[in-house]
């Protein structure tokens, strides 16, 4: 069922667009144009994970992790649907660059978000990281 959901929200990804205007005064003009030049299944998997931030109460103040949120996945480009699926079962793709990616999108722009969308796969990055990876596993 899983793969069937995944599949579908590739082809067909629908993004609120309440919840994008809400995520978007979060960002500066730069970040937004990383943004919208994402994937729109990227996009929309990004405002899902920042809406379960939102939702979060270890997170939900935390303004860097809601821009990481946005933003986490900005690396990945317009990847493939065969590409991510090869991804997802842990074959090694350019996927697996996509935060160095992040980074160097963002470090001239704010490089404490950089650093996070950098680590935002390492395990124990610390307590804050390790809610934000599970709000994205679950997404």
């Amino acid at each position: 069922m899983y793969i069937i959901r995944k599949v579908m929200e590739y082809f067909f990804p629908a993004i609120s667009e309440d919840l994008c205007s809400e995520a978007m005064k979060l960002l500066n003009d730069k970040e937004k144009k990383i943004f919208t030049e994402m994937a729109k299944y990227d996009r929309r998997h990004s405002l899902e994970v920042y809406k379960k931030v939102m939702e979060n109460d270890i997170l939900k103040n935390e303004i860097l992790y809601k821009k990481l949120a946005l933003l986490h996945d900005c690396g990945k480009g317009n990847t493939n649907a065969v590409i991510r699926a090869l991804h997802k079962v842990n074959i090694k793709t350019c996927l697996k660059e996509h935060p160095d990616r992040g980074f160097m999108k963002l470090k001239e722009t704010d490089e404490e978000l950089a650093v996070l969308i950098k680590n935002h796969h390492v395990k124990s990055y610390g307590r804050l990281m390790d809610e934000f990876q599970k709000l994205d596993d679950l997404s």
